[in-house]
């Protein structure tokens, strides 16, 4: 069975570290230098719990602010969503809250895979964004799941990725088997609408200029009648 592709989407705030996770994911290391983003599209094959072998392609987004038209676009066409922001930043989380929020009206009550991840969780004695605070807001307001990582350590980044596109896959095979069996009965009624009646009948004159009615029967299969 082949496998399928995935578009997942890294959004946060400049700075929380969205670069640095989807390096250590993709390639297993920590970048030093610091760069910001503007766009980046990584490809990359991961093989989910169901055994199979997946593609992936992670866009690594810019910070909020610079590109909001193109943060948009990203949006609309992503099929997952990590949205990140650093445990030492309040503001960034709130950033995120913003980012999660506009997913969510412009996926217009769309089913989508979404994992909200405080990130630079080895800065814990800088920490300014408290880890059950931010699982309750994902839990309950936005109805997804909640991480903490440490791209610079590697803790929680595979998990996450993996965690996140076998949501997805869920997702979109539970949305296939409802369009399949659709298709099924939307099928069955037309095959019902179409059936030709094994019995036809048929008005001669006769001779008294009265008519009668004979039944014509339907042809056995497999043979043919000549007229």
């Amino acid at each position: 069975m082949p496998g399928r592709n995935y578009s997942v989407v890294v959004l946060g705030a400049g700075g929380v570290g969205k670069t640095s996770m989807v390096v250590q994911f993709i390639h297993g290391f920590f970048p030093i230098d610091y760069n910001p983003t503007i766009e980046d599209c990584y490809r990359h094959v991961v093989q989910l719990p169901d055994g199979i072998f997946h593609t992936v392609e992670i866009l690594d987004t810019a910070g909020t602010h610079q590109f909001p038209a193109m943060r948009d676009l990203s949006i609309r066409s992503g099929q997952a969503f990590v949205i990140v922001y650093s445990i030492n930043s309040e503001e960034s989380f709130h950033e995120a809250m913003k980012i999660c929020n506009l997913i969510s009206k412009m996926k217009d009550g769309e089913t989508v895979p979404m994992v909200l991840v405080g990130n630079k969780a080895d800065l814990v004695n800088q920490r300014k964004v408290a880890k059950d605070y931010a699982g309750k807001y994902a839990s309950e307001v936005l109805s997804c799941a909640h991480v903490e990582t440490s791209a610079k350590f590697n803790i929680n980044v595979g998990t996450l990725f993996t965690e996140l596109l076998t949501k997805a896959l869920n997702i979109v095979e539970k949305k296939d088997s409802s369009e399949k069996s659709k298709f099924r009965r939307s099928f069955k009624g037309l095959n019902n609408s179409l059936k030709i009646p094994r019995r036809f009948s048929m008005k001669r004159h006769s001779a008294d200029g009265g008519t009668r009615t004979e039944p014509v029967q339907k042809p056995p299969s497999g043979k043919c009648v000549a007229l």
